[in-house]
């Protein structure tokens, strides 16, 4: 029986879990896309920053976010993709894994994924394909993986 390979093409608001069991053959749709609502940081941050005074003195100063909330809620969707990635690496769902992201958001995956969906990764790939159909990323990296 041949290994299912799942290839996960992510960026920092959109998911694709797609499965690639025979060689001569499309990626299908493994798991429904995930999605995250994430705007900008300007966005989310409409109000004036608050005011604050020094510890020493009474000087006043604004309050800055101690992180960007942007980049904040870009890991927080790494994080939820990698608990995706570990429950059904647990269920057996497959049997090896790529990843396909940005660098960042690479980063963020790698920090986050562990445990079994780590053993069965076997590449990675720090490019932007979530607007590439499942052939042209099987097509893409057809030579390098094997899938």
């Amino acid at each position: 029986m041949p290994d299912i390979i799942w290839i996960v093409v992510a960026d920092g608001e959109r998911c694709r879990f797609l499965a690639s069991e025979k060689r001569n053959a499309d990626p299908a749709p493994a798991l429904p896309d995930l999605q995250t609502d994430n705007p900008p940081t300007r966005e989310q941050l409409t109000d004036k920053p608050g005011r604050t005074f020094e510890s020493v003195g009474n000087r006043r100063s604004a309050y800055e976010p101690p992180t960007d909330p942007h980049r904040q809620g870009k890991r927080d969707f790494a994080k939820k993709i990698a608990e995706t990635l570990q429950e059904k690496a647990r269920d057996k769902a497959f049997d090896k894994l790529i990843l396909v992201a940005p660098p960042e958001m690479l980063g963020d995956l790698r920090a986050e994924l562990s445990g079994e969906a780590q053993e069965r990764l076997i590449g990675e790939v720090n490019k932007d394909y979530t607007r590439f159909t499942p052939r042209e990323i099987k097509q893409t990296l057809s030579d390098e993986f094997n899938v």
